[in-house]
């Protein structure tokens, strides 16, 4: 061992939520690429212990210390396990990829990361990098998998950009700002972004749990090419991203449902400031409280205009950890039961583009000598009541609707999914929210058929 290390707040909060609830694989996050083509086993091997020598964070270990948790780093065996499954269906394959990928972790024991290959033959396979969020985010997972990559290309010397920081300066420097008079300024921020405004809250199922599983399902939601390309489109056209375009569909939705204009939404933001972070891996992720304040006569253009802003807000301000803005309100009620996230995989390296139909594996490419395809993998639900996570690809945006099964059925969240999807095709900037049709013709003729009957 190394000694103790000190954890940021985030990792503080990780820690204490896998210790509510140990079996839960809410903050499990996976990485995972079909892989075609003769993969040398041994090779994969030295690539990852490779990769783990580099990233301190993927050979720690956690435990508490007088009530305090704390990190080590420590001497662990290589996180690659290789498991063979034959021939087996697709179906099958995806099954086994799922159940490898969502083992929970022993932080104390054996730490945050593991690499599983699960070859169906010699040149098949789908490669897994899984992590819990204590020791990553969704950039540190593709810088893994970017590093990997290049190891097993290039053997003992990747040419691997210069790691010039650690996470302990992060820590250090989260410190000094929580210790800084910046801080004061921060808590007013969100002081008043917070104030009067009520987490958006949908209708559940079943009553809220004393004590949460952290347990969830998801559904995916496909949206056109077209549709993709519109999106765009309009967003440019009024100076936004295509996220806040996306964000203001979903806030018409929750708006429908919550009865009210005005709510609170987390929205993750990434904390790598300042030069040299950006190839540490680790926990670099604030989940920040954005408000909408919308009313029947609020267009879509102008919700945009409204989440863009709000956003730009949110990261001038975004040093504050989540944890610490939620002691700011007076009743310390939770700041957000609904998350949206945004993963741009253009900005990702290696880009593995998505399928266009939202199916579990993407269109093939080749990187560092590999053919690769993305292979989508269900993770992280349960964190929240809901979550939908919007992922873009070029033109192509598919989401990933995540929630609680304590609380809901799927049948329900289906239900909103379908609704979220007819915002976001619906979404014309001078239409006002309050006209948005949640009912498709279908549904349509069967109320109807209902009001004769």
């Amino acid at each position: 061992m190394d000694g103790l290390r000190e954890l940021s707040v985030g990792q503080q909060a990780m820690w204490f939520l896998q210790r509510l609830a140990p079996g839960s694989t809410a903050y499990t996050m996976m990485v995972a690429v079909r892989v075609r083509g003769p993969l040398d086993v041994a090779r994969l091997r030295r690539a990852t212990d490779a990769v783990v020598a580099r990233h301190e964070m993927l050979r720690s270990v956690f435990a508490e210390v007088d009530g305090v948790p704390y990190r080590e780093v420590a001497d662990l065996p290589s996180p690659l396990a290789v498991i063979d499954v034959g021939p087996v269906e697709e179906e099958v394959l995806h099954e086994r990829v799922t159940r490898a990928g969502k083992a929970p972790f022993d932080l104390g024991r054996t730490g945050a990361f593991r690499v599983t290959l699960v070859r169906r033959t010699p040149d098949d396979a789908v490669l897994i990098l899984v992590a819990h969020h204590i020791v990553s985010d969704a950039m540190s997972q593709w810088l893994v998998l970017r590093d990997l990559l290049w190891a097993y290309e290039e053997g003992d010397d990747p040419g691997w950009p210069e790691l010039t920081r650690t996470f302990d300066d992060y820590v250090r420097a989260e410190q000094d700002l929580l210790a800084s008079p910046r801080r004061p300024r921060l808590e007013r921020h969100w002081r008043e972004v917070c104030a009067g405004a009520t987490a958006a809250r949908l209708p559940t199922d079943r009553p809220r749990p004393a004590r949460p599983s952290l347990r969830g399902a998801a559904t995916v939601v496909s949206f056109s090419e077209r549709t993709g390309a519109r999106l765009i489109e309009d967003s440019r056209a009024a100076g936004v991203t295509p996220f806040a375009t996306v964000f203001a569909a979903l806030q018409a939705v929750l708006h429908r449902y919550v009865g009210t204009g005005d709510f609170l939404v987390g929205c993750p933001a990434s904390t790598r400031f300042g030069g040299g972070m950006r190839n540490v891996v680790g926990y670099f992720a604030n989940t920040l409280p954005i408000r909408a304040n919308l009313t029947p006569e609020t267009t879509f253009g102008q919700a945009a205009v409204a989440a863009h802003q709000g956003m730009v807000r949110a990261m001038a301000n975004a040093a504050l950890p989540s944890a610490l803005i939620g002691d700011l309100s007076p009743n310390r009620a939770p700041l957000f039961h609904v998350a949206v996230n945004l993963l741009s995989m253009d900005a990702m390296d290696p880009a593995l583009p998505l399928a266009v139909d939202g199916s579990v594996e993407g269109p093939e490419t080749t990187f560092r000598g590999l053919r690769l395809a993305a292979y989508d993998v269900s993770q992280m639900e349960g964190q929240f009541d809901l979550t939908v996570d919007v992922r873009k690809a070029a033109s192509v945006f598919t989401a990933v609707v995540k929630y609680d099964t304590d609380l809901f059925d799927a049948p329900t969240v289906e239900r909103f999914a379908a609704h979220f999807r007819r915002a976001v095709e619906s979404n014309v900037p001078n239409l006002p929210v309050g006209r948005l049709s949640l009912v498709d013709e279908s549904e349509a003729r069967l109320l109807l058929a209902l009001g004769t009957a």
